[in-house]
């Protein structure tokens, strides 16, 4: 994994170089940035020019014994830890799939990971006490050929108490240690862990960077790309999950559910229900990847409501059409129910994709955002 691989982020990059070269590379760092921000990516990236034969002032070379092995992820001194799913206890016990997924999608996310190892994905991923010794017993032995052993930990908030067992080996690495905690959630990571790592926030990915990656590595048509991009909100691997998904008429389709939820929990209004069940039906015929993706879409909508009503002009991404209708419907929306309503799709997002009951969810969801609304013009 190469620095030019990595969508975005040349600002972070150039950084990371900078420290390299004037020789502060502190043992225990922490890449902490969103799902889809390429954390994961650049940390491998990070660590492939750290350990590179003849860098560059840009980049690692590509060409060295070093960088080959680490393109593949078959060096030595490199290893992984990430969560795993019982019985397996040991990261090296599916480093095989671990790395053919990391291949296909670097910028994959932790429900990505786990589904390829159980595909129903009803297994809860854990990093074990077992892993935790392994990783002492793997860096307490000499480097075979690289300038550091390192050792990249992605997902740490898997790590529970156990987690604690590694305190000492970051406070006191072997010499020549390079030890990379990939993160999507400090709040999640244990507090004596954060303690012990030198923070590297990674930001969203820009919407124009998303934007010219799948223009020039993916072949997008440039408007479906920038419509993408301004759907994801710098979440590169949601993008990739939408690329073969149409939703030129997410619109039409997102201004029907908010009026036929508002219509359902008004008082009188006979045959509403039978309505909004028709339009759940129909929403809930196609897969799970779509339901996601319009759902994303809603979510964006009832932020950019928030953006429209109370932002400044000037941050408003939304198409002509998408402001015309958040004008007429800003009477219904306040600064206590969108941000209600925004939470509300965000975690029927997260249920869909551990294969909750579409239709129950969209019931639900459709019943909530309705008495919001109605309580918004209650309160006027």
């Amino acid at each position: 994994m190469q620095f030019k691989s990595i969508v975005g982020q040349k600002a972070l990059i150039s950084k990371l170089i900078q420290t390299t070269k004037d020789g502060r590379i502190s043992h225990a760092q922490l890449f902490l940035g969103a799902e889809g921000s390429g954390n994961l990516a650049l940390a491998i990236a990070y660590a492939q020019y750290v350990n590179c034969l003849t860098p560059t002032d840009t980049d690692s070379c590509g060409v060295c014994a070093s960088c080959v092995k680490y393109q593949k992820y078959i060096h030595p001194d490199l290893h992984f830890t990430y969560p795993t799913i019982s019985p397996t206890k040991l990261s090296i016990d599916v480093l095989a799939d671990f790395r053919e997924a990391i291949i296909t999608n670097p910028y994959m996310n932790d429900f990505d990971w786990l589904c390829n190892l159980d595909s129903a994905g009803n297994k809860q991923g854990n990093i074990t006490a077992e892993e935790c010794r392994d990783i002492i017993r793997k860096l307490g032995l000499k480097a075979y050929e690289a300038k550091y052993k390192t050792l990249i930990i992605w997902m740490p908030e898997y790590m529970k108490a156990e987690g604690n067992i590694i305190l000492k080996l970051l406070e006191e690495p072997p010499e020549n240690t390079l030890i990379i905690l990939v993160a999507n959630d400090s709040e999640k990571v244990l507090a004596t862990i954060l303690s012990r790592t030198q923070l590297i926030k990674v930001p969203k990915v820009l919407d124009e960077d998303i934007e010219q990656s799948l223009v020039q590595n993916h072949q997008i048509e440039a408007e479906k790309a920038q419509a993408i991009a301004r759907l994801v909100s710098g979440n590169y691997n949601l993008a990739l999950s939408l690329i073969d998904i149409e939703h030129g008429d997410y619109l039409n389709t997102f201004i029907e559910w908010m009026r036929k939820s508002f219509a359902y929990n008004k008082p009188m209004q006979v045959g509403q229900p039978d309505d909004l069940t028709a339009l759940i039906d129909r929403l809930s015929m196609v897969g799970r990847e779509q339901v996601k993706s319009f759902l994303t879409y809603s979510s964006q909508m009832i932020r950019s409501a928030f953006i429209y009503k109370y932002g400044h002009p000037s941050l408003r991404k939304n198409t002509e059409a998408e402001l015309a209708f958040l004008n007429q419907f800003s009477a219904v929306f306040t600064p206590n129910n969108l941000s209600l309503i925004t939470t509300a799709i965000d975690e029927a997002i997260f249920h869909v994709e551990r294969n909750a009951s579409v239709k129950i969810m969209y019931l639900n969801l459709s019943m909530y955002i309705g008495k919001q609304l109605q309580m918004a013009i209650i309160k006027k």
